[in-house]
């Protein structure tokens, strides 16, 4: 019997495009100019995404249309309230979306730490964010940089060496050449983009805004950032750009090698030989592998890069079994010696209107107002249900372990 694998070779290479795309943004996160030189599938999603890129408005502007294109900007943030101007976002920016779905911006030492003795299937996280540096914009944007998954690129690039050695072990010099054109033109392609520069552009606030303290909401999850209006407004309003060297050329450069490789390997691969063709969809298998598995961790390298764009700031991350609790931590964490009412946050996260909530947020604001150490409750003067009074006693627990880890 005769085996085949001319049409096999011959599609390969159309699989796996958006893992490819995925993969070649995490380049310029990663910086590593040895990254990417393997023989990998999914070249043609890469050159369509790229002249896509190139045709959608004028070269002067490609960057950000780059950083939207490869994904490393462009996704809906969080509800965002700010405690001491009173400004409501009801939608944020990329960074802001990366900040609160993603944990791995925890940053070192910083393990979350439990509030609380209530057990519950939906425990809140609350994450502090102090801005204690300057956040960098413009050219001067620190450099966002990840290790994580960074040595996986290495076995595709032996695969598809080993891969070259035995084509010419057999001397099937076309499977060899066109593995070794994918290497090349994969290599070179994530060589520009690992060059390219990350920058960080913000709204300047006007002269004399208050600081930008306030929080990110979801479900469940709480990000308390506090620090100047500039450093706060770079999370919740500000863009990201990939400007490469050579500006938008290289768009085309990239382009050109990519549907090059594509071409020939459509053209030249089923008619070589059957150990060649093998050769060949093994390098395309590890490496598709490899950018599938690069291409879901992609929201971990991402965030993991982006936190030292953001200078890498001090973070203290809560592990509540109470919503109540995390909303105590969030009234201390924006109001205590800030001036700041703690209705105004107690509101947006947990229900006041109800005699029990009401009567929390008034010994709440009573214990801030008056700094206490420790949360005082005496009795509450007014009339409440038995049912009331469990609720409130609950909910004056959640408040003290609060209190008890805070302050």
């Amino acid at each position: 019997s005769h085996y085949s694998l001319d049409f096999a070779s011959g599609i390969a290479i159309f699989f796996g495009g958006k893992a490819a795309i995925s993969t070649l943004a995490l380049q310029p996160l990663y910086g590593r100019m040895w990254h990417g030189w393997y023989n990998a599938p999914g070249c043609h999603a890469i050159v369509w995404e790229l002249v896509r890129t190139w045709l959608q408005g004028p070269v002067s502007s490609y960057s950000e249309r780059l950083s939207l294109s490869l994904g490393l900007d462009g996704r809906e943030g969080p509800k965002y309230i700010a405690s001491q101007s009173g400004t409501v976002m009801q939608r944020t920016r990329h960074l802001a979306y990366m900040l609160l779905n993603d944990s791995n911006w925890r940053g070192k030492k910083c393990e979350p730490v439990d509030v609380g003795q209530r057990t519950s299937p939906t425990p809140m996280q609350l994450m502090i964010m102090d801005f204690e540096e300057k956040v960098l914009t413009g050219d001067d944007t620190l450099p966002p940089r990840s290790s994580r998954y960074s040595t996986l690129p290495i076995i595709a690039s032996i695969t598809s060496i080993a891969a070259c050695a035995i084509c010419a072990r057999v001397e099937d010099w076309s499977s060899f050449a066109m593995i070794l054109l994918g290497m090349v033109s994969s290599g070179m392609t994530s060589c520009i983009m690992c060059t390219g520069n990350i920058t960080l552009e913000r709204l300047k606030p006007a002269n004399g805004a208050p600081p930008g303290d306030g929080m990110l909401l979801s479900d469940n999850r709480i990000v308390i950032l506090r620090g100047n209006e500039e450093d706060v407004n770079a999370v919740t309003k500000g863009r990201l750009r990939l400007k490469l060297k050579g500006g938008g050329y290289a768009l085309l450069f990239c382009a050109s090698i990519a549907l090059l490789q594509v071409t020939l390997q459509l053209i030249y691969m089923p008619s070589a030989s059957l150990p060649g063709q093998s050769m060949f969809l093994l390098s395309l298998l590890v490496s598709g592998g490899c950018n599938l598995y690069l291409s879901a961790k992609e929201d971990d390298v991402q965030s993991s890069a982006l936190i030292t764009l953001l200078h890498t700031p001090k973070v203290k991350t809560y592990k509540t079994n109470s919503r109540t609790t995390a909303a105590v931590l969030a009234c201390l964490a924006l109001c205590w010696r800030s001036g700041t009412p703690p209705t105004e946050v107690l509101q947006e996260i947990v229900p006041i209107g109800p005699k029990p909530w009401k009567a929390l947020s008034e010994l709440l604001e009573k214990n801030i107002r008056e700094e206490s150490m420790q949360f005082g409750y005496d009795g509450y003067d007014n009339d409440l249900a038995v049912e009331e009074e469990q609720l409130l006693t609950g909910l004056v627990g959640d408040a003290h372990a609060a209190y008890d880890r805070y302050i």
